[in-house]
């Protein structure tokens, strides 16, 4: 089970783990596409976010039908043809599940998915805000299947300074070490921020437009506090 604040990148590390393909139009016993096959090759687990009304029967006809999909495509790709694939698909699609937005599973959604973890044998993550785990201590049956809970942390200041240095090109920021208004800019962020990854990329968007619409070419603490202006932050950063 994994916790952890909004924004501190839950999501964004399960996706980029688990490199789950889109299946919407992949058919099942079909031949599958190259593209697709390389995607299915590489996928570590099957990534399922939970809807607002969930119910055994929504579960299974989003995560279920995944799990057959993938266990088809997985068949196809190991075999080299669909014709060779066996019925009992769902236990080789993955041998891993990331549940995000666990919260908002009813009581008969998690004995739904302990069911289909105890059947067909995959691994399950279930992620989602803090206090996920003590509402779950509450249901034994479910609780004493976890093997261990982890909490996503903010960014340390020397993790953001690393990622700052490192991938701020990426959203069009430059922070110049020679250049004093841009270490100024910088340590801004990082305490505006306060290592929630989701609010930097906020941040930085606005930062970009300002700096776009002024024909702006350097950071500076002014922009950052005028991009910061315009967002909706909650106390808690």
């Amino acid at each position: 089970m994994c916790h952890g604040r909004p924004g501190v990148g839950k999501t964004r590390s399960a996706r980029e783990f688990s490199s789950f393909p889109d299946l919407a139009e992949y058919a099942a016993l079909r031949p599958i596409a190259p593209h697709l096959a390389e995607k299915v090759a590489r996928c570590r687990a099957v990534f399922y976010t939970v809807s607002v009304s969930n119910t055994p029967k929504t579960i299974d006809a989003a995560l279920g039908l995944n799990l057959i999909k993938m266990g088809y495509a997985r068949l196809t790709v190991a075999s080299g043809s669909h014709e060779e694939a066996t019925h009992d698909v769902a236990r080789v699609a993955c041998p891993l599940v990331i549940v995000d937005e666990a919260d908002r599973l009813s009581i008969k959604s998690l004995e739904h998915l302990r069911d289909l973890s105890d059947r067909q044998g995959f691994g399950l993550i279930l992620m989602g805000m803090p206090g996920l785990e003590k509402r779950l201590a509450r249901y034994a049956q479910f609780y004493s299947r976890i093997g261990f809970v982890h909490e996503f942390k903010p960014l340390t200041e020397t993790e953001m300074r690393l990622l700052l240095a490192t991938h701020a090109s990426d959203f069009g920021i430059t922070f110049d070490p020679a250049q004093l208004d841009a270490i100024e800019a910088q340590a801004a962020v990082i305490r505006i921020t306060r290592g929630n990854f989701r609010l930097m990329e906020r941040l930085f968007a606005q930062m970009r437009r300002i700096m776009t619409l002024n024909r702006i070419s350097e950071v500076s603490p002014d922009i950052v506090q005028a991009a910061r202006d315009c967002l909706v932050i909650g106390p808690g950063n």
